[in-house]
């Protein structure tokens, strides 16, 4: 890597003197717009695999973290766990936090490789290329053309279908130009490999995430009471309310492509001790939501309880642990499914849908099939939640742990960060060839 470090600039700021100074490091630099992923989604891939990244590879790559707003605290969570987080700076005339990242950092002028994730991060990662001239890695998350079939429209005059047919191409045309297309798990590596059949689309599939499990080896105040107490009155359990959560964001176009549709429909068909808890209403829109789903679906008012959406990770986790006894996610489609990870790495029951990536990923886990919901029929579903209720509490719990378990053992961290390493390091000997 030598032949690397001789070609690039180097950096005046102390917070790269440690890269400086071990000639064999390779910067690898990914772009987000926040690091402690509030938004969820794509934020919380990007934080999770930088982190995981840095600590199995920190013999040589430098993990370097490009955002568009951060603060004191995200600086020092990200320091802490090996990655340097780089704020991008204002500039005049623009408003677009996202387009700030359209520059290379003065911090890293130079990076070996810049990691885009999407659309939304594609284009950034392209203008950091033309002129930091460094290497290109483009995630994909999403599969928009199959998006396109599902999501609503408020407006006559918007074709859903036409407009998400607009930004598949767009995504296309980002993997044609990046060096090295990376998809987030099986379903979108073969969906994206038929359409780059001239391009070798790689695959990374994320790990249990961290800060759910080392959470729930802790004991929430209450809930081994609470358990105990259950376990004690099984022989009534039919008594007890069973709460089912669904977290999101309730925006008009998603709430069929999400499916909220269909478990609200399956819980308003069940006996009233079956609660239905739904985060992710933006703020001032609680009512609008709640008359959505007793218009669309006939689940009672009395069985449903709207939030808002959640980007405070403690108060995420408290809830998480705390309140459900499943979490659902049923999609009519979904590249992946982060929060079905949440809630397997909470070692939280959960049913997800077929058609979504993590469904598919699961496939190839022992006991994965058992969570799996093929159909998005809603009596299927009332039925498989149903079948979960009927188990005693330490059942789930003994079951949701064993799949968490598994999940690790077939999809860890360590060796899924190797691999990225490899692709890496690929892509480091052919800049070191483009320099010679």
């Amino acid at each position: 890597m030598e032949t690397i470090n001789n070609c690039k600039q180097t950096s005046s700021e102390a917070s790269n003197d440690e890269s400086q100074n071990n000639p064999g490091y390779i910067d690898v630099m990914f772009l987000c717009d926040e690091w402690k992923s509030s938004k969820g989604g794509l934020s919380t891939f990007n934080r999770e695999f930088a982190v995981n990244v840095a600590k199995t590879t920190s013999d040589s790559i430098k993990v370097h973290c490009y955002v568009s707003q951060s603060d004191q605290l995200s600086r020092e969570d990200a320091r802490q766990h090996g990655v340097n987080l780089i704020t991008a700076r204002s500039r005049p005339g623009v408003s677009d936090p996202i387009e700030l990242l359209n520059f290379p950092p003065p911090e890293l002028p130079n990076p070996d490789i810049v990691v885009g994730h999407g659309r939304k991060f594609g284009g950034p990662a392209y203008y950091i290329v033309q002129r930091a001239m460094c290497k290109w890695m483009q995630f994909v998350h999403v599969f928009c053309e199959d998006l396109g079939k599902f999501k609503a429209t408020q407006s006559a005059a918007v074709d859903t279908i036409e407009e998400n047919e607009k930004k598949h191409k767009r995504e296309i045309e980002l993997c044609k130009a990046a060096d090295t297309v990376v998809a987030v798990g099986s379903r979108l590596q073969q969906k994206y490999s038929k359409c780059l059949p001239n391009v070798k689309v790689e695959i990374i599939t994320p790990g249990i995430f961290e800060k759910f499990l080392n959470a729930s080896s802790q004991p929430v105040k209450g809930k081994s009471m609470l358990k105990n107490l259950s376990m004690f009155n099984f022989g009534r359990a039919s008594k007890k309310n069973f709460k089912v959560f669904m977290f999101g964001r309730a925006n008009f176009e998603d709430l069929t492509l999400k499916g909220y549709d269909i478990v609200a429909k399956a819980i308003g068909s069940l006996e009233k001790m079956f609660e239905l808890t739904f985060v992710g209403s933006s703020s001032g829109e609680h009512r609008k939501i709640e008359q959505w789903f007793l218009e669309y679906t006939g689940i009672s008012r009395n069985q449903l309880t709207i939030r808002g959406y959640c980007n405070e990770q403690k108060e995420l986790t408290e809830m998480m642990f705390h309140e459900p006894d499943m979490i659902a996610i049923p999609s009519r489609t979904e590249g992946f499914g982060l929060v079905a990870l949440d809630a397997i790495s909470a070692g939280i029951p959960v049913l997800v849908a077929g058609e979504t990536g993590i469904a598919e990923s699961l496939l190839e886990v022992k006991g994965g099939r058992s969570v799996i919901v093929k159909s998005d029929n809603p009596e299927e579903w009332a039925r498989r939640i149903q079948q979960l209720s009927r188990q005693s509490p330490e059942e789930r719990e003994n079951n949701t742990k064993l799949l968490r378990d598994n999940y690790n053992k077939t999809y860890s961290w360590r060796n899924e960060c190797e691999r990225f390493k490899r692709m890496i390091q690929d892509l480091a000997e052919s800049l070191i060839g483009m320099f010679t």
